[in-house]
């Protein structure tokens, strides 16, 4: 990633920590674990800020009124050189969703987007979340392997959100495409000038295409509004009196989140199972662990390994000056393995209770769509474990997974597995 280096402190440390070498992208936690004990509020020169890893002071942090969530800067900041004219409209996208708000804004718009995860919608997604995981487990039952990611993880959420979003058949799969491509850049990658610039171009030019397709959704639902995530959100924005405008960003926020997290956590989770045989075997033995089993996933290998946030004024964090406009990133991954807060943090453990991990973070700004991704991962486990008992990593494509190159989302590219 490039950087500006936004407010360095006037001495920074000098101990570096490579997030993108190749064996922290695929295991970070070695990593994390030597920052929490070396330096666990440190300033990382070559991104330009400052980076969490203990769980005391990044559960703080989420709850911080004087952190920002407004990242405007960040963004800006891994153009490094670029200008900003490249990224106007996906600022203009994405500067208005919620998750970038503080209150009051936050608070109206986080009100807003409740009315699309009622009892009653969600309810109404079970059935449709069951047959998709089974129309795809019946694509490879027969052929005796399979990819986790492009024949399960990917296609089930790229399947269901349309589907919930009432999206019609024609549209749907450029509406994931854009949505994917505004969430790279918004995942902070890493990369080269060329790669950063290609990453930016795409966001921006489907921020455009995204917000046209979803108002143009919005009017033939405010003409005939059904029972989907637009037409809920569509009828709460109308009661309101919210602007229009804003409803584009509301939803790329859930279809990112629903998107890009969810693959990640089911590749991560059926990952951790397949590496912890023992575990697999007490799962199988008893489906009625499927609850912890999924919080044990969620904590022990995170998909969404990192928050940011922008420091409104000065503050100090475990001892550490940190300036007023510094970019700070919550390590939510490093915090769920500190011992300080989990007895044997690196263990995989699906009876682990208490299990108070921030996979979903925590505070006003604890994802919205907590409740549908558990009911994701749960049918999804518990379907894929029931119809492949005898599910195994692939020996013939032993290589070692490769993970993505972004801080924000983690989640492997590819995962063979034999059953």
């Amino acid at each position: 990633m490039n950087s500006q280096h936004l407010n360095m402190p006037a001495r920074a440390n000098q101990q570096t920590y490579d997030l993108f070498a190749s064996g922290a992208l695929v295991n970070s936690y070695p990593l994390f674990k030597r920052m929490r004990e070396e330096d666990p509020v440190h300033y990382c020169e070559s991104f330009g800020y400052w980076i969490l890893t203990r769980y005391r002071d990044v559960e703080a942090a989420l709850r911080d009124e004087r952190l920002s969530s407004n990242r405007t800067a960040l963004f800006i900041n891994q153009l490094g050189s670029l200008d900003v004219n490249l990224i106007q409209n996906f600022l203009d996208l994405i500067t208005k969703i919620m998750v970038e708000q503080d209150p009051p804004k936050h608070t109206q718009l986080r009100k807003l987007g409740n009315q699309g995860f009622t009892t009653r919608a969600l309810e109404s997604w079970r059935s449709i979340i069951q047959n998709t995981t089974d129309r795809l487990l019946d694509n490879v039952q027969n052929q005796g392997g399979m990819d986790i990611v492009s024949d399960l993880s990917i296609p089930l959420p790229l399947f269901i959100l349309p589907e919930i979003f009432g999206v019609p058949e024609t549209d749907r799969a450029n509406m994931l495409e854009w949505t994917m491509n505004i969430g790279t850049f918004w995942g902070a990658p890493g990369g080269s000038n060329i790669e950063i610039e290609e990453f930016a171009l795409h966001a921006d030019r489907a921020a455009v295409q995204f917000s046209a397709l979803i108002r143009q959704l919005i009017e033939q639902r405010r003409r005939q509004p059904g029972t989907d995530m637009i037409s809920l959100l569509t009828v709460a924005y109308l009661e309101q009196g919210f602007n229009f405008e804003e409803l584009p960003s509301l939803c790329i926020q859930i279809l990112g989140a629903g998107l890009l997290t969810i693959t990640d956590m089911i590749s991560n989770g059926v990952n951790a199972l397949l590496r912890h045989p023992d575990q697999l075997q007490k799962l199988q033995q008893n489906p009625a662990l499927i609850n912890s089993a999924v919080e044990e996933m969620i904590r022990f290998d995170t998909s969404v390994p990192f928050f940011f946030r922008i420091a409104k004024l000065d503050l100090t964090i475990g001892g550490k000056d940190i300036p007023k406009g510094s970019v700070i990133a919550l390590g939510l991954g490093a915090a769920n393995h500190d011992p300080q807060k989990f007895d044997s943090p690196s263990v995989f453990n699906i009876t682990r209770s208490p299990n108070e991990h921030l996979g979903f973070g925590s505070g006003i700004h604890s994802c919205l769509g907590a409740v549908l991704a558990r009911m994701e991962l749960t049918i999804c486990l518990t379907t894929l474990l029931r119809r492949l008992p005898n599910l195994r990593f692939d020996p013939d494509k032993q290589a070692i997974p490769t993970k993505h190159k972004s801080l924000l989302f983690k989640g492997f590219d590819s995962l063979p597995v034999k059953f």
